[in-house]
């Protein structure tokens, strides 16, 4: 048996007592070198209540493996009323929520012009992570989706019928510098802006 003893203030911005989430922390910080995550990207945690009719509110079933999935039928428009985090093209959404499902995705370069909306809205179960740089994010959404990250994030989830996860295990990782490498970032955007684009083009069609 392994005894985790920590400060309350240890616990993190939750007040997580659960082991798991300790013992992440710790496997967080001996992972291979690179540079802290916190060091790359900022937290993102404006919130607000998004305008009648906003288009194109998030959840986390619009986020899977790294893809954007969108409506493509039906009004995309929400009657949603409550607190939505913002998110801009660039930002990197990660589901705290059941983290063993994959509900990673960016919010790729060029959707804005392309759904003539500037800002967007997402759960609140999203972490959303912004490259401080201000450069291209797309390897990012390959390091949350690495075997070793999901194996960390799968394992640090408590809370019974609905397991979550912190953003401080993710802040205090290392991330690899090839998933910084900005020709690999922007190879991986490319493919899920298409994704995106190839949605609006069904849209037309499907509509004709």
């Amino acid at each position: 048996m392994r005894w985790v003893t920590r400060e309350f203030a240890a616990t993190g911005s939750d007040f997580i007592l659960s082991p798991e989430q300790w013992i992440s922390l710790e496997t967080a910080a001996q992972l291979p070198g690179g540079v802290p995550f916190d060091q790359v990207v900022s937290l993102v945690s404006r919130q607000t209540t998004p305008p009648t009719g906003a288009r194109y509110v998030l959840d986390t079933g619009n986020a899977r493996d790294g893809v954007l999935d969108l409506p493509i039928l039906g009004d995309p428009t929400s009657e949603r009323t409550s607190s939505k985090k913002t998110v801009r093209e660039g930002d990197v959404i990660v589901s705290r929520l059941r983290p063993y499902l994959r509900q990673v995705a960016l919010i790729p370069p060029g959707i804005s012009e392309l759904l003539g909306q500037q800002e967007f809205y997402c759960s609140t179960e999203f972490l959303v992570f912004r490259r401080r740089d201000g450069r291209d994010a797309g390897g990012i959404v390959a390091w949350l989706l690495s075997g070793p990250i999901q194996k960390m994030m799968s394992e640090a989830a408590t809370g019974g019928h609905h397991p979550r996860i912190g953003p401080e295990m993710l802040l205090s990782a290392c991330i690899p510098e090839q998933f910084l490498d900005q020709d690999f970032s922007l190879s991986i955007s490319r493919v899920l802006s298409r994704h995106v684009q190839s949605l609006r083009e069904l849209a037309v069609l499907l509509r004709h």
